[in-house]
């Protein structure tokens, strides 16, 4: 695994780890300690976080450049519970209880723009890798794609019935490529281009989907986690479960280390684990991190590979080769209809790609403002 990588995660405080020995580096709580951190996410610099809670009370922005330091409040009372940070990280566009998506910028610390295409709550937002679009899911099930160029917003798409999204993410390889998952269960990939699903599969989770995750090295790779305590890698190529793991508690979030073969996954009873992808049949570390349900875990960005970088072009072509292995240790591992996934061509998922020079752009936030 990468040296020197943290990542954050958030629950009844947010705490700082580090990926390798999964310790804890920093713990704060910019919120008020009743209300559980819903959201967190990393400027590109990996010198900030901005953090919403799940009662709306504000969003924190704060330094962690060294001891976590809340640097300015915005969105006060606007009842705003999940945020993400553009590249340049100048905005954040936000959503929650009030129905409407709002895009902050950080330099006037105002509202840029507010938009109000959705009727029921917003549960989860995104940029895309331009950050020409962002994409919001509700609980009525419906995404919409609004351009921040042009100032128009798609005509809602998502699920025919009320089946509220529970999260969104896009895919770093195939732009066009969305992922979204909901509380039927169901995860689907949207072309967003056409906004008509890509795939949709069916009957994966038995309980509410929590959240999607692309992994960051290999382009066919997807997994996603529920409430019905499972696992679940997918080869968006073929378009093929590839396995399924049954944990000990309901999951929650999920994200990749950047290595790409290891996941770190939040559960509802405050621990976060670490799965290694070439040995799925146990964690390789389990830690208590929260009271509580653990709420969001987000990884910083790779200096090989973020989010403000993925336009870079590179000299150095790498290859990453992931193989996903099964066993038959009883202790959790579930076959899901591909008998013996090591044995098939589609279990071992692998790929050779270029990854991108790191992107040093100037730093947006700053600590003095004047």
């Amino acid at each position: 695994m990468q040296e020197g990588i943290r990542f954050a995660s958030s629950g009844d405080d947010v705490k700082i780890w580090d990926s390798s020995s999964l310790t804890v580096l920093e713990q704060f709580n910019p919120h008020t300690p009743t209300h559980p951190v819903s959201s967190l996410c990393w400027a590109s610099n990996n010198r900030y976080l901005a953090t919403a809670s799940a009662a709306g009370d504000k969003i924190v922005v704060s330094s962690c450049k060294s001891k976590p330091v809340s640097l300015f409040e915005i969105a006060e009372g606007a009842k705003q519970t999940c945020v993400s940070l553009n590249s340049s990280s100048s905005y954040i566009v936000s959503g929650g209880l009030d129905n409407t998506v709002n895009i902050w910028d950080l330099k006037s610390r105002k509202v840029y723009r507010s938009l109000k295409d959705h009727k029921d709550e917003v549960t989860c937002v995104t940029y895309n890798w331009n950050d020409c679009y962002i994409a919001s899911g509700s609980l009525s099930g419906e995404i919409i794609l609004h351009s921040v160029t042009t100032n128009l917003s798609s005509t809602p798409f998502g699920y025919s019935s009320r089946q509220p999204i529970r999260h969104l993410k896009y895919s770093s390889f195939k732009k066009s490529l969305l992922g979204s998952v909901s509380d039927s269960g169901g995860v689907t990939l949207w072309d967003v281009n056409s906004q008509s699903p890509y795939h949709n599969f069916e009957n994966t989770h038995k309980a509410p989907a929590s959240e999607i995750c692309f992994s960051p090295v290999n382009k066919l790779l997807l997994v996603t986690v529920g409430l019905d305590k499972r696992i679940i890698l997918y080869d968006t190529s073929s378009k093929k479960l590839l396995t399924t793991i049954v944990a000990d508690f309901p999951l929650t979030t999920v994200d990749f280390m950047p290595d790409g073969t290891t996941l770190a996954i939040g559960c509802s009873r405050g621990k976060i684990c670490q799965y290694d992808l070439r040995q799925l049949t146990s964690p390789v570390k389990t830690v208590i991190a929260h009271k509580g349900c653990v709420k969001c875990i987000r990884l910083q960005f790779s200096s090989t590979f973020s989010k403000s970088n993925l336009t870079a072009s590179s000299n150095k072509p790498v290859s990453k080769r992931v193989e996903v292995k099964s066993g038959s240790n009883p202790g959790g591992f579930q076959n899901t209809g591909i008998k013996n996934v090591a044995s098939q061509a589609s279990a071992t998922v692998s790929s050779h790609l270029t990854l991108p020079n790191e992107n040093k752009g100037g730093e947006v936030l700053q600590e003095k403002t004047g």
